[in-house]
């Protein structure tokens, strides 16, 4: 009976103690969890050491251990997701289908899809506190793709993804980077930096192949957009027509998927 005590009695300390350690690994900023574990998605996962940006792990749920499972459990998606992903703007979907089995737990999760939003966002704000745009860009650009996914796959409230704005993040400046970052964190860090770039036009992208401007940008105010299927945007008539030949089948695809959601809508 004594052994039973003490045996009760020491499972009940250690539980104590990693509730201890969990609420105070949840409750650090996430820049000093991150460098506390080697499962960060990408270099450099790190918000400032003054803000997490909105994104508070133990507020995500009452119990902290959980909010921290919650965390890891993002870290190891997004790391399967980057492992698949080539690092170029035209890959998400490549790496949706090479993931979509294996992280099927948080693909199919609505409020885990959110988190994993919400830690990206905190992430690009972080990078852009520290004055890399290129990478708070890359965050930016991830966070949209999968806040789509979210609004397509598992609420129905859009047909499909903005692949434009997707892809003009990918590849964006620093006034369309911190644009989109500061109205989705709820804190004011963002406010100076964005007073800062506010005059930089922002970038738009022609999706034409023989487009003749470097890597096909322009500014976003001269871009048009494809009147049928709006899913692509060139920056000039020229580069439309020249690229129609190749945009027509998925045109026709975008534009029957609209066709599709509208009428499911008002059927509903």
């Amino acid at each position: 009976m004594t052994s039973l005590k003490k045996a009760k009695g020491k499972a009940r300390r250690a539980a104590k103690a990693k509730a201890k350690e969990d609420e105070a690994v949840t409750n650090q900023p996430l820049g000093a969890q991150a460098s506390q574990r080697n499962d960060a998605p990408m270099s450099g996962t790190t918000t400032t050491a003054r803000c997490n940006h909105g994104l508070v792990p133990s507020h995500y749920h009452p119990q902290s251990h959980v909010a921290s499972n919650n965390l890891q459990t993002c870290k190891w998606f997004l790391q399967a997701f980057v492992n698949e992903f080539d690092g170029t703007a035209g890959d998400f979907l490549a790496a949706y289908h090479a993931t979509k089995e294996k992280c099927a737990v948080v693909w199919n999760d609505p409020s885990m899809m959110e988190f994993v939003v919400s830690f990206l966002l905190a992430c690009g704000a972080g990078k852009v506190m520290e004055g890399n745009i290129k990478i708070a860009s890359k965050y930016a650009a991830l966070a949209c793709y999968f806040e789509q996914y979210i609004q397509v796959e598992l609420l129905n409230t859009r047909p499909f993804p903005n692949w434009p704005k997707i892809k003009e993040l990918y590849a964006a400046n620093s006034h369309t980077t911190v644009s989109f970052l500061k109205r989705r964190i709820p804190c004011s860090c963002l406010d100076e930096k964005y007073k800062e770039v506010k005059s930089i036009p922002k970038i738009g992208l022609c999706c034409s192949p023989e487009c003749p401007l470097p890597c096909g940008k322009t500014e976003l105010s001269a871009t048009m957009c494809c009147s049928r299927c709006r899913a692509a945007n060139y920056c000039s008539r020229k580069c439309q027509v020249a690229a129609w030949q190749g945009h027509r089948g998925e045109c026709g695809f975008y534009a029957e998927l609209k066709a599709k959601f509208k009428e499911n809508k008002e059927n509903s």
